[in-house]
């Protein structure tokens, strides 16, 4: 009986905390502002300069677009959204990057692995609709299969830290 008015009484705060934030919210105090991006307000072009490290290993044989949507993708700290469009059989050479990666394929699939050396055979697929997560630090590379679009979004700086090719 004890476990239970406690649980009622835990019910109770939690109720009347929500019920202040919600109350909160409604009188207009810290209110975000809502903040939209339409497919028509996209600039697109090369990647921004400095967002790369060393020298990829591998040759990308076709063609990479970026259009920023939110944020500064090279400050550190600050939220960032991009959109990439590469063509089919755009590779990316092994790197890594200082934060984690939160991918989303809009279009095309978008294959990853996990390594220092570009391998066909570890590539697993991000299909349209679909989402992967490469984490901070992680060294790894990917192929584009198909005209392939992606919103890749995460904490900056989103860097691209080449892995020098074996010798």
């Amino acid at each position: 009986m004890r476990s239970r008015n406690a649980s009622v009484w835990v019910l109770v705060g939690l109720g009347t905390s929500a019920a202040a934030v919600f109350a909160q919210y409604a009188d207009g105090q810290n209110r975000a502002q809502a903040y939209i991006v339409s497919q028509d307000d996209l600039t697109w072009g090369d990647p921004p300069a400095g967002v790369a490290k060393g020298t990829p290993s591998v040759e990308p044989g076709g063609t990479l677009q970026y259009a920023s949507m939110r944020g500064d993708p090279l400050k550190a700290g600050e939220p960032f959204v991009i959109r990439l469009r590469c063509s089919n059989g755009y590779k990316v050479a092994p790197h890594r990057h200082p934060e984690d990666e939160n991918i989303v394929v809009l279009q095309g699939a978008f294959s990853v692995g996990m390594g220092d050396t570009f391998e066909a055979p570890l590539l697993k697929d991000i299909p349209t609709g679909g989402y992967g997560l490469v984490p901070g630090r992680m060294n790894h590379f990917a192929l584009c299969k198909g005209d392939t679009d992606l919103l890749v979004y995460g904490t900056g700086p989103r860097l691209n830290n080449w892995i020098s090719a074996p010798r």
